[in-house]
This record gives C-alpha cells, structure tokens and sequence, in this order.
C-alpha cells in the first residue's frame, strides 16, 4: 500500500466518522429559522476533522518518512485527476439538488440550504477519497 492511498484512507475514515458524529448529534437545519448552535456544530466538527487529518498525515510521515517523500508518479497524477473529476461531478449534482430541497421542497431557510451545500462538499469529498482507495486497489 503507498502513502497516498494510506492518506487516502485516513482521509475518508476521517470524514465518515466526524461527519456522522455531526448529523446524529446536531438539530435539525430544516426549520425556517434554526438557532446558530447549528453552524458552531459544523465549526467544532471541521476543527476535529483537521487535528485528526494532521495528527494522522504526521504520523504516516513520520511511520514511512522514505515513501512520503517521492514525488508523485503519473500513476499518481491521473488516478488523481479522476478522482477529481468524478467528485466534481458529485459536488455538482448534489449542490444543485440540495439547493433545490431546502428551498422549494422542505420551504427551509438559508441556513439549511448552507448545510445541504456543505453536505454536498463532505460527499464529494467521501466519493473522491473513496474512488482514489479504488483506483490504487485496482493498480490503474
């Protein structure tokens, strides 16, 4: 296994657990007006997501300090770039929808619509990592 589809790993671990620790533990954004525990919820949950990233990064480095530093192979570069892509699409598609539901659907505020739109990013960013695990998997 390389270091970046260890990463990649630690990455989406990462944003499954904090992301699910969020929705279970946060009130519901769909009302007209929720309160503002709802965005220092989300804050609290990137700041965990960023100390476990670089607490992880720091000890994968410091584990495997040879393969953290080669450079990035074209192997590397394209299963990035499709991963990207796919994500891309993702983040797209479900920003638009998430729009669409907290507007015209649910009748929900803008702070729910903020929510589906960060929701949106957290998915794409879950397929992205996960597509990346795949391609490395698959040794494209």
């Amino acid at each position: 296994m390389s270091f970046r589809e260890k990463t990649a790993w630690v990455t989406l671990c990462a944003i499954v657990a904090v992301s699910l620790l969020y929705v279970f533990h946060m009130p519901t954004p769909f009302v007209p007006n929720p309160t503002l525990h709802v965005v220092h919820a989300m804050g609290a949950s990137v700041l965990a997501y960023l100390v476990i990233e670089a607490v992880a990064w720091l000890v994968l480095r410091w584990r495997y300090p040879r393969d953290a530093r080669e450079p990035k192979d074209e192997r590397e570069k394209l299963i990035d770039l499709k991963a990207i892509r796919i994500a891309y699409y993702v983040l797209a598609t479900a920003s638009l929808l998430g729009i669409f539901i907290t507007l015209h659907v649910a009748n929900a505020g803008d702070v729910a619509m903020g929510m589906a739109v960060f929701l949106a990013f957290l998915l794409s960013q879950v397929v992205k990592h996960a597509v990346r695990i795949v391609y490395y998997r698959r040794g494209f």
